[in-house]
């Protein structure tokens, strides 16, 4: 029985990628029951999880990836040999410290690149074509949105996924049902609703960013020589459109910056923002809420996503609320609200009406 010790364990059982995949519903109690008894593997799960879901549409069976996976094996096998060097190097050559960090980088970009040839073969054409020309051809099928107005406008889309589009910002989207699709211009926060069978692709003119379930913001403006991918919550990929070849992973807290002049991607610790004008303000928004009042929980969400949000005080008085909506797209925020405390809430136009019952006795 396989006792995964190490990413390449889970990378290379079958059982595992299927389970992940939704292909194994059935094995819920034996990966739970896993999980309980193996706390101090619970990242490693976690790290080989998000590889199966956000790098790949669907994993191939594992006898059509032997090479592959024999190349993942040996590629982590010289990362660790290399490690042992450089952790000799460093006790017993002190003048050779500074090649520690390029032993590290080395190690890491062969098992990148070995990583990409076992899960993203089979996904690349839609990175490759120009999504302009994909657009036109089935424009029947996308939607736009473009916004006119002086602060940021909210849109919520089909699959329940929100979007916070800039001013000035154009959108477009196009909901099939293998794959969700957007095209933006501008900057836009989005809040991605989970669905392992359907990637969230956002194109731009210079960045492609693959999701499955996460928040972040993008900012790619024809205009600027400066592109950017922000992660608040979940993983997303990034590549530029001109080299679809290479990509970066993000996690949580991390930015990507591409400069359009060069071709060159940064990845970078996300920092706190200085400003909270724009769409940086969801960025850094804490949303993780303990005995809140609701009152206040609805009154920073309108304030976050400008966007108004009527209700009585006195009709809420002593309802809280308890949760962590980071990452919630805003429709299901509001569900999520309004159940806590037996509320409804109905939208008219741009603005949305919340009505419920005090909650002191």
């Amino acid at each position: 029985m396989t006792s995964f010790d190490t990413l390449e364990d889970f990378l290379a059982n079958d059982a595992f990628r299927e389970w992940i995949t939704g292909r194994r519903p059935q094995d819920y109690t034996y990966w739970q029951e896993w999980l309980r008894q193996n706390p101090d593997k619970r990242d490693l799960y976690e790290q080989a999880a998000a590889l199966c879901l956000v790098l790949s549409d669907k994993v191939q069976p594992e006898a059509q990836h032997t090479g592959e996976i024999e190349q993942i094996k040996q590629a982590i096998h010289e990362a660790n040999e290399r490690n042992l060097t450089t952790s000799r190097i460093r006790r017993f050559r002190p003048g050779l410290q500074w090649l520690a960090p390029l032993a590290g980088l080395a190690a890491l970009v062969i098992i990148g690149f070995f990583l990409k040839d076992f899960i993203w073969n089979s996904t690349t054409g839609s990175n490759t074509a120009p999504i302009e020309e994909k657009i036109i051809a089935t424009k029947n099928s996308w939607q736009k949105v473009v916004n006119t107005g002086p602060s940021a406008q909210l849109i919520s889309l089909t699959d329940g996924s929100s979007v916070l589009l800039s001013p000035a910002g154009q959108l477009w989207y196009n909901m099939q049902a293998d794959q969700r699709e957007i095209y933006l211009i501008g900057e836009g926060f989005f809040e991605v609703v989970k669905d392992k069978t359907r990637p969230f692709w956002v194109y731009t003119p210079f960045l492609t960013t693959r999701v499955v379930g996460t928040s972040f913001q993008v900012q790619a403006s024809r205009d600027q020589k400066i592109a950017f991918v922000k992660v608040k919550t979940g993983t997303v990929t990034v590549n530029s459109m001109k080299n679809p070849d290479r990509y970066l992973v993000l996690e949580k807290n991390e930015q990507v910056k591409l400069d359009i002049i060069t071709n060159q991607l940064t990845k970078q610790t996300l920092a706190p923002a200085l400003h909270k004008q724009n769409l940086t303000s969801v960025l850094n928004d804490n949303q993780n809420f303990e005995f809140t009042p609701v009152t206040e929980v609805l009154s920073r969400l309108q304030n976050t996503y400008h966007i108004k949000i009527e209700f009585d005080p006195h009709n809420l008085q002593g309802c809280t609320f308890t949760g962590d909506l980071n990452g919630v797209p805003f429709a299901e925020k509001l569900r999520l609200i309004c159940s806590a405390v037996e509320a409804s809430y109905e939208t008219q136009g741009d603005t949305i009406y919340v009505t419920g019952h005090s909650c002191t006795p």
